[in-house]
């Protein structure tokens, strides 16, 4: 699971990419806030993984709400 404070980079354009300034798909920032998806509860029969959206700050201060599998985990 990607945590507060992760180095991402943008791999996969999102419709929730709120920066209007750049159409560059490899933006570098870093995680701020990370919320599920749907409420994980332990021991359910599910084997689908968790999903879950990230909040990240990007090194042009723009702002996006992303969902886990569009970044990569740099550092």
């Amino acid at each position: 699971m990607i945590k507060v404070g992760d180095l991402v980079r943008i791999i996969k354009k999102s419709s929730y990419y709120l920066s209007e300034q750049t159409e560059n798909k490899n933006v570098t920032g870093v995680v701020v806030g990370v919320t599920l998806d749907e409420p994980f509860v332990p021991g359910s029969p599910d084997d689908e993984p968790v999903g879950y959206w990230i909040n990240v700050v990007f090194l042009d201060n723009s702002k996006a709400t992303l969902f886990h599998d569009e970044v990569e985990v740099l550092a």
